[in-house]
């Protein structure tokens, strides 16, 4: 019995950890207001209409944008080693359902892009393909790679290739370019079907752009998936007694090199000069982008020593436990807060892109977050899965699964 109960603590802490996961990211889309690209000036200048939401702003920044979702796709890694695992000590070969699961992913994400430029499930997809083949590679193989990614090898690569220049037609995310300005006329004052027509090509082309130039999101999501792989194959949430003191110093020192990443980050940047976009065109600034790469990534490891550390006390699990519906349905949510984002932002709904401030967004990004965390506990109590999961567990299966507990 005691190792049974162990069991499910285990998975209650990884579930609560994605919805805390989740939480940030709701967070840091609501504050971008749903854009999926850079705001122009003037969408800037309404979000930032007195000093708190540039207080705001500047702690969202500091604190949220950039460490979140590096927690959501470490969570995802952790889960391919689970699946894999799980089947494996069946004696099942997992490998071929998992690469149809991911074709399902791709699909479900895509529909999601087509109202939500910022999507990112389709990214995870497309990576998913790569991390089949490392499953069976070393711990040591795991870890180099991923280091090497976050030291910005990709980045370095590509920059050496282009000197920073666009890679992909419609890349460039100037906001003064025709077809950005197409898209921000279709979000502020076009139909649904204006924002699924920007969304459809064009959309997956500037995503594709930031994630594979100089800004290198791509090589940082795999890094991660591979930190997740690694973490769930040396048993970390298996034995957090043994990983505790291991953990409380992983907390401090990423606490120390946050800060020297960021001061870091901060002195190769320079000055920015006023009214003129930061220009990303040297190896200097290649070199800040990865100062200021480490300072997220530093900051996500404290966020995670953080959350387990206070999830083992007694009273931290019994408040952060609430978090575990909410993780438990995060594909659901995800999608249910981009519905709910666009239709608040969009010209197709409210519109209230560029109208609200960073103060009024993050009250509504707080309501909808606890509006979803009670959402899940609820939805939970009578069902297994959440709505999306279920669909994409059936289509996985090519069987319907059981909705009732």
């Amino acid at each position: 019995m005691k190792t049974h109960l162990c069991a499910l603590q285990r998975i209650d802490i990884i579930d609560a950890f994605r919805g805390f996961a989740l939480v940030g990211i709701v967070l840091t889309h609501m504050l971008e207001q749903y854009l999926g690209t850079m705001p122009t000036e003037s969408i800037a200048a309404g979000m930032r209409q007195g000093p708190l939401d540039g207080v705001i702003e500047g702690l969202v920044g500091l604190l949220v944008r950039g460490k979140f979702f590096a927690l959501f796709s470490f969570l995802f890694g952790l889960s391919f080693f689970i699946q894999m695992d799980r089947a494996a000590q069946k004696g099942v070969n997992y490998q071929g359902r998992f690469l149809w699961r991911i074709v399902l992913l791709l699909i479900i994400g895509y529909v999601h892009s087509l109202f939500y430029r910022g999507d990112i499930l389709t990214i995870y997809a497309v990576l998913a393909f790569f991390l089949v083949p490392f499953y069976r590679a070393s711990n040591r193989t795991l870890l180099v790679v991923s280091a090497l990614l976050i030291l910005g090898a990709g980045r370095y690569f590509v920059f050496a290739l282009n000197g920073g220049q666009p890679l992909l037609p419609y890349g460039d995310m100037s906001p003064e370019l025709s077809y950005n300005q197409a898209y921000y006329d279709a979000l502020l004052s076009g139909s649904l079907f204006d924002v699924i027509g920007q969304n459809m090509i064009l959309g997956h082309l500037a995503k594709l752009e930031f994630q594979i130039n100089v800004f290198g999101r791509w090589y940082l999501t795999f890094a991660f998936f591979l930190i997740g792989l690694w973490v769930g194959r040396v048993r970390m949430f298996e034995r957090l007694g043994e990983w505790h003191a291991r953990l409380r110093r992983a907390l401090w020192v990423s606490a120390l090199l946050s800060v020297v990443f960021l001061v870091s980050a901060a002195l190769l940047f320079g000055q920015p000069v006023e009214g003129e976009p930061m220009a990303f065109d040297s190896w200097r600034k290649m070199t800040a982008l990865t100062a200021f790469d480490l300072f997220n990534c530093s900051l996500a490891v404290v966020l995670l020593c953080a959350f387990v550390l206070i999830y083992r006390r007694p009273a931290g699990e019994r408040i952060l436990s609430h978090l575990a519906p909410y993780g438990r349905m995060a594909l659901s949510s995800y999608i249910m807060q981009s519905l709910a984002g666009t239709f608040l932002f969009y010209h197709f709904g409210l519109g209230m892109l560029g109208a609200a401030t960073n103060t009024q967004t993050l009250g509504i990004a707080v309501v909808i977050i606890a509006f979803q965390i009670w959402l899940s506990a609820a939805w939970l109590s009578r069902f297994r899965y959440g709505l999306i999961e279920w669909l994409w567990r059936s289509g996985t299966k090519l069987k319907w699964q059981a909705m009732a507990p």
